[in-house]
């Protein structure tokens, strides 16, 4: 029957600004070259704390949006995709979010592989804030079983003018190219930590 995963997380994970049908988005690249049935609940600007109110109405932080997918997905595989939007949020709080998202999720999925992404942009220069939250996510995600990767570890991940053809115009989206060479790393750390 195969593996059924779920991906969950922000404009990142959605493909946001990439102009490319959805299966060109990473999450779909990558569930297609591993043999895994994809199924994607991600938002923009939203994340553990950030409830999207920026980008517009009707998101959600992730804990608020897992209830509904759950019942939607019996996933396999959780790959969680997110942070990059919690960035402007006290570290308290986005640990306890961290830590209370982690515990809700493994409720919903008690005999699931979960993986973690940690937050990166597509070039050398990874924000402050991103590797705080990288820090919360490295530290809670094996209390839940969960396999943390970080695509920034990835020799290439960020060669050296490679950056301007793997954004969108917005300086910060994958765009199509960024959106495979995501998919290379991820599909990569992915093999790596179920092995």
């Amino acid at each position: 029957m195969g593996v059924t995963a779920l991906w969950v997380g922000d404009s990142f994970t959605r493909g946001e600004g990439a102009d490319v049908p959805v299966s060109q988005t990473y999450p779909y690249l990558v569930s297609a070259r591993l043999g895994w049935q994809c199924h994607v609940d991600a938002q923009n600007g939203t994340g553990f704390v950030n409830d999207g109110f920026l980008a517009g109405p009707g998101l959600a932080p992730l804990i608020d949006r897992l209830p509904g997918t759950a019942r939607q997905v019996r996933a396999d595989l959780v790959i969680v995709d997110a942070g990059r939007n919690d960035c402007i949020a006290a570290g308290p709080a986005v640990r306890a979010a961290v830590t209370g998202y982690l515990t809700a999720l493994r409720d919903a999925y008690p005999r699931a592989r979960l993986a973690i992404v940690l937050p990166t942009l597509l070039g050398q220069w990874q924000p402050p804030e991103y590797r705080h939250v990288a820090a919360v996510l490295r530290d809670a995600g094996p209390a839940y079983g969960a396999d943390v990767v970080d695509p920034a570890s990835v020799a290439g991940f960020a060669a050296p003018g490679a950056g301007p053809a793997l954004v969108c115009l917005d300086g910060f989206h994958p765009s199509a190219a960024g959106q495979a060479h995501y998919a290379d790393v991820l599909t990569q750390l992915l093999l790596r930590a179920g092995q």
